[in-house]
């Protein structure tokens, strides 16, 4: 059906009129295509209890004839409402297609598209080639018909994950169904007492959502017999049961038991882990253990920082792998809302989450995404912050609704930053606050706004610091670091120009400029196309940092080329590369952690890069770098 019915059908009310110019103007479009509308409209109408009505002098109007079929007809027809508009640019025409066509799941002609976008077909066109690259990323593709049209194919399974990654972007919180749908799911997580994050939570009600509308139109999951039997032993199969018993009452849809399996599957993807407290069905295997001990080993290789011994990393990184392994079996996507944070203040643990998350992706044949590796940097963070915590003095209670990595990440950041006054920290989720004894707790430090009575004082604080003293504090303890500006950005590593036509042509002439100008074995180029084989490194706007899979030169370095013309990189456009190269010579922690916060925070700062293209001057890009590190970058 034509959103735009849909808008019509939300203005009109028994007993209401409203004229076609009225309707038009609201529209944007000709009183002429309202009556179109109009006329289709009635005809959907009539098989619902109802028909559009005209009267002279008044306008259009609807006349119910069957009080309980409309009124099914609106619910039915609510979330589409909602949710309905009238694209604009090539953008929103974009998400209007792809909403379209899986609405539709038929063919769909072309005319039929450009009339009811009022776009020419090559403005289309256009449109349609952006919907096909969306679509690729969920081994989906688009389908041409001669006399049919066009249509989307492919697994369930992968539609649904599409769907979940555009439609979220639109659900809001006033959906009358998601509000059902979250409220009730949120109290049979309670009531089994299984936790999840916020974001977490949200992705879970986001997949459920589109599952009812699915199961509706009559696509289910095909669940092979192996995970059903195994999901079946889990808690998380226990929770999906009610989850689906509680749906088929609210919206009279059945639940087949495939769509069960489908939500624990989810929910065992989603689970978030406690500290001190492992899940019965949370079990780190042996499998698990020596994933991490390949992962801390390849970070030793390529950084010489050397976590090998540090249990609490490990354990942090065993319980992250335990739901990732589920995540990255079945294609789940977990969105991390603050990837660009931890790529710009906590670069280096990024980097090394990046390069431990190449071990995951041969294991399970895959390239996980930024937003898992930002979760995994977490854990390196706390790693490097727990290099310099001392003993405290003060208890404290860390509230933080952000799930466990954040909220660990926030402890050793307020602990290395007042740390002659703290002694222990302990991390509550907002939900759980009730249960805790506060009889040895001095202050609670929380990022959530607390509604409930709490017997001690409070302290408001962001997630990541941004306080002035801190920054001056900061400074003065780096002072006696050397510029790393200068240590790391030579000027003879420095190419203003350089014409390349491939990523692969780029990586050959920087890696061949490298062993050339920096003595290193000619091995180092195998060493980076291996890496860059593993997992992605693109840092956003137009920036890569290639660097090899494991160290081989003795002093850390960085070339930095910016080509005549952007080159496709991993299917993004980059045309400014950082290639690394870490050395076997051990500098301190604080001058590589400088080192790539500083890049980091020119990296992503798009008027940095910009300017760097325009200018390709060495003298300038020093100047800035060395402008950020003085700023605290």
């Amino acid at each position: 059906m034509d959103k735009r019915i849909g808008i019509l059908f939300s203005m009109l009310n028994q007993g209401e009129y409203q004229t076609a110019g009225m309707m038009a103007e609201k529209l944007h479009v000709s009183t002429k295509t309202v009556r179109n509308l109009l006329k289709e409209g009635n005809a959907i109408l009539k098989k619902h209890g109802a028909s559009i009505v005209s009267k002279y002098g008044a306008g259009y109007g609807i006349e119910i004839s069957d009080t309980e079929a409309y009124e099914q007809f609106k619910r039915l027809q609510e979330a589409h409402v909602e949710s309905s508009y009238m694209p604009e640019t090539s953008q929103e025409r974009v998400q209007y297609l792809l909403e379209y066509l899986f609405e539709s799941g038929g063919w769909i002609k072309l005319d039929q598209l450009s009339e009811s976008l009022y776009v020419s077909k090559r403005t289309l066109t256009c449109d349609l080639k952006e919907v096909e690259r969306f679509l690729k990323k969920f081994n989906l593709h688009l389908t041409r018909k001669p006399n049919y049209g066009i249509r989307v194919e492919g697994k369930e399974f992968n539609q649904r994950l599409c769907l979940a990654a555009f439609v979220g972007q639109r659900l809001s919180g006033s959906s009358a169904r998601i509000e059902i749908i979250s409220a009730g799911v949120s109290d049979i997580l309670q009531q089994f007492d299984f936790p999840v994050s916020n974001m977490a939570f949200q992705n879970l009600i986001i997949h459920i959502y589109i599952a009812i509308q699915r199961i509706r139109s009559g696509n289910q999951i095909p669940m092979p017999e192996e995970p059903h039997q195994t999901v079946r032993a889990y808690q998380e199969y226990q929770v999906a049961g009610r989850i689906g018993t509680f749906l088929q009452e609210e919206f009279s849809a059945a639940i087949p038991d495939s769509e069960i399996v489908y939500i624990a599957i989810h929910l065992a993807g989603k689970k978030l882990m406690i500290e001190d407290t492992l899940s019965e069905n949370m079990i780190i295997t042996q499998e698990i253990s020596d994933l991490v001990t390949d992962m801390l080993q390849l970070v030793y290789d390529a950084f010489r920082f050397d976590f090998r011994n540090d249990l609490e990393l490990r354990m942090s990184l065993s319980q992250h792998i335990v739901p990732l392994s589920v995540r990255v079996r079945y294609d789940m996507v977990l969105k991390n809302p603050m990837l660009r944070e931890v790529k710009e203040k906590f670069c280096l643990s990024y980097t090394m989450a990046s390069q431990a998350a190449t071990v995951i992706n041969k294991k399970y044949q895959t390239i996980i995404s930024e937003d898992e590796v930002g979760y995994m940097a977490f854990a390196f963070a706390l790693a490097l912050e727990r290099k310099k915590t001392q003993i405290a003095q003060k208890n404290v209670l860390l509230v933080c609704a952000s799930g466990r990595g954040s909220a660990q990440l926030l402890l050793y950041k307020y602990k290395n930053t007042f740390g002659p006054y703290l002694n222990r920290i302990e991390v509550c989720d907002v939900g759980n606050l009730y249960k805790v004894d506060f009889s040895d707790i001095d202050y609670v430090f929380t990022t959530v706004p607390i509604s409930i009575p709490v017997p001690v004082p409070i302290q408001e604080v962001e997630l990541f610091l941004q306080d002035e003293d801190i920054i001056n504090v900061k400074k003065a303890l780096t002072a006696g670091v050397k510029n790393a500006v200068t240590s790391y950005y030579e000027r003879d590593l420095f190419i203003p120009h350089l014409s390349c036509k491939t990523k692969e042509e780029v990586l050959k002439v920087m890696c061949e400029f490298l062993i050339t100008h920096k003595n290193l074995p000619a091995e180092f180029y195998d060493s980076v196309m291996e890496r860059e084989s593993l997992a992605k490194t693109v840092f956003g706007n137009m920036v890569a940092m290639p660097h090899p899979y494991k160290s081989l030169g003795e002093r850390t370095c960085c070339c930095v080329a910016i080509l005549d013309e952007p080159v496709m990189w991993s299917g993004e456009p980059v045309q400014v590369i950082f290639l690394v190269s870490v050395g076997s010579e051990r500098q301190t922690d604080a001058e590589l952690q400088e080192f790539y916060q500083m890049s980091a925070a020119f990296m992503l700062g798009l008027k940095h890069v910009q300017e760097l293209i325009k200018k390709r001057d060495y003298d300038w890009f020093i100047h800035t770098m060395t402008s950020l590190r003085e700023d605290g970058a």
